[in-house]
């Protein structure tokens, strides 16, 4: 039982597990406040922590699991639409569809808009993140393991095809037009350079 104890510990509490969970939150905050940014500082923000997200979901540990049962969600289906809806508006005329080839079924590609894939990722992210803060260990076991099987048949392909179309947005000739903020308290509580703070 105590070694059963110690494996648990050693994934639960492992430095790849919380700097995951530590910049799965931040995503999160991100398209939860992205009215406190503008198009181009959503644009480069979510490139730069979409990239760091994936670096970060590459290395965490993928426990086995004994007994799997579904991890529970706390997203909601209306919620679900509100966030896609809000980074549909905020994107605009950059709203970007592209096919998606996912490793379960590449042979048949699917057309999805990216703030589709970013809120499929979202919607992951939120849910595991919400119980590793509150669930008892058998359940962050069981959340680690979808998170990390959701990434490698849903939600990395989604996020590596976000960040492509954002490097080409980012780095492109077509300028990014400025939207108004009405909101700038997250901006001034976290810092506007706080996502490149990360990569330091």
């Amino acid at each position: 039982m105590d070694e059963q104890n110690s494996l648990s510990d050693s994934i639960i509490y492992s430095a790849e597990t919380i700097e995951f969970v530590t910049i799965a939150n931040e995503y999160c905050k991100v398209l939860e406040n992205l009215n406190s940014f503008s198009l181009k500082e959503f644009v480069e923000t979510t490139y730069k922590i979409s990239s760091l997200l994936h670096l970060k979901a590459l290395k965490l540990p993928k426990p086995e699991i004994r007994d799997p049962l579904p991890s529970e969600t706390f997203i909601t289906e209306a919620d679900w639409h509100y966030i896609d809806s809000e980074i549909s508006k905020k994107l605009g005329q950059f709203e970007i569809y592209a096919e998606i080839r996912e490793p379960a079924n590449p042979e048949t590609p699917i057309e999805v808009s990216m703030s589709e894939c970013l809120t499929d990722t979202y919607q992951d992210l939120k849910d595991f993140t919400k119980l590793y803060s509150i669930a008892n260990e058998d359940v962050i076991l069981n959340a680690i393991f979808d998170c990390k099987t959701n990434f490698e048949q849903i939600w990395g392909p989604r996020i590596l095809t976000v960040m492509k179309e954002f490097h080409n947005l980012i780095y492109g000739n077509e300028e990014l037009s400025e939207s108004e903020n009405s909101d700038n308290n997250f901006i001034q509580e976290k810092g506007k350079n706080w996502v490149d703070n990360l990569f330091n």
